[in-house]
């Protein structure tokens, strides 16, 4: 049966998109998107190939949204300049490094709990989960308590990503003020008493590099793009497929290592990124139909994570599955020797995300914090809809209001 693309900008397929990429994956493994010029790829194998690729599928496409908005960054780059900025940028968010901005992370989950404990209820998108990847980038570039400016500033940047022109013009002037914002910070970087993102990133030397005015304040910004928006999505997600199944929901009370799970299921079953954009460097063959150089390759990894010939039971939410790789993540993505797949939520291979671990632990983090506090959680479900498909993208819970004893 022919898929008309005009489907793909329908609310139906927005509110309930399976079923679209369920006969994309069985009928038109590469599909063409003739509205958009996209060439769609929805299988897991083919997902998993194209992020391997990198010098056959470019990032470059980046340029075009974020590069417009906030400058050159790292990650619309495939040549060896992105390998030095990476190990520039990358160390403080993993491992030790990363640890040591623990007791950041819960100091600002637990203020933001602070305020609305008393209330009993609780929008956990708008006062929780849409704060607190912010508070902690702010925190972690050494401007505390700027996270109410910062975040107005990343839904310009954000809606500054569509090329509609009064949205991208909004986009750029919000970039400007971000960085006159942090242009102070970008002074005395060599003293070796600053121990902020910014400083270490600005004084970092890789390769006899180091990262210029310019790009210390694109990447700046693209933590606050990449790392808030992204993250805000997973936890508000999580929370969702949780409170849908109020037994599994009370396990996890229980047995709060099962957090974990719950993430990388999360991941699976509801990415908050369900698609990335390539550029093809070379001709390609895919099914039989050859792609030039040049076009625009969408692989959609939430048509992926419900592959059938990967994961059973694909549209079910169970953090018990036993054929899924369960916590931290795997950059090289595929099957382990165990044969639990990867999910592909945070890409894999050289564009694997640098903030995967930083988006794990405030999600798991946040998540115990907020259990910890409050008893008797339960949904409105009235008030709280099902994750959509914002954009061209994401897809997440808008709201998510719960109410709870203390």
């Amino acid at each position: 049966m022919a898929l008309d693309p005009a489907t793909l900008a329908t609310d139906e397929y927005r509110r309930n998109p399976a079923p679209v990429w369920a006969q994309m994956r069985d009928e038109h493994p590469l599909f063409h998107d003739t509205a958009a010029d996209i060439w769609w790829l929805t299988r897991y194998d083919d997902v998993a190939a194209v992020f391997a690729d990198y010098e056959t599928y470019s990032a470059s496409t980046y340029e075009l949204s974020t590069g417009k908005v906030i400058g050159p960054t790292l990650i619309s780059r495939d040549d060896h300049g992105h390998v030095v900025r990476r190990k520039i940028v990358a160390p403080d968010f993993v491992g030790n490094r990363l640890a040591a901005y623990g007791d950041e992370i819960k100091r600002c989950a637990s203020e933001l709990i602070d305020q609305f404990v008393d209330n009993g209820v609780v929008d956990l998108v708008a006062q929780f989960s849409a704060r607190l990847p912010v508070d902690v980038i702010a925190s972690m570039l050494g401007m505390v308590g700027d996270g109410d400016l910062f975040r107005r500033w990343v839904t310009e940047l954000i809606q500054g990503l569509s090329p509609d022109p009064e949205l991208r013009k909004k986009g750029i002037e919000a970039h400007q003020a971000f960085c006159a914002h942090i242009a102070p910070a970008l002074q005395n970087v060599d003293d070796p008493a600053r121990m902020d993102h910014i400083a270490k990133i600005a004084r970092a030397e890789v390769e006899g590099h180091r990262l210029d005015a310019e790009e210390v304040t694109a990447f700046c910004g693209l933590l606050f793009i990449a790392g808030g928006e992204t993250t805000d999505k997973a936890i508000a997600n999580m929370w969702w497929n949780l409170l849908q199944q109020p037994d599994l929901f009370a396990e996890v009370l229980a047995n709060p290592s099962l957090w974990d799970a719950a993430f990388s299921e999360t991941m699976r079953h509801t990415p908050p990124v369900i698609s990335e954009d390539r550029f093809t460097t070379a001709p390609v063959e895919w099914y039989g139909v050859e792609l030039p150089v040049g076009a625009r390759v969408r692989v959609c990894m939430g048509a992926a994570h419900r592959d059938a010939t990967v994961f059973s039971d694909v549209d079910t939410f169970n953090p018990h599955r036993t054929d899924l790789h369960l916590g931290k993540e795997l950059r090289s993505g595929g099957s382990t020797d165990d044969g639990r797949a990867g999910h592909l939520g945070f890409g894999l291979a050289k564009h694997f995300c640098i903030g995967y671990e930083l988006a794990r632990t405030e999600a798991i983090v946040g998540s115990r914090l907020i259990t910890e506090r409050c008893t008797n959680i339960a949904l409105a479900p009235a008030s709280s809809p099902a994750p959509i498909i914002q954009g061209n993208a994401f897809q997440a819970v808008t709201e998510l209001h719960l109410s709870f004893d203390r």
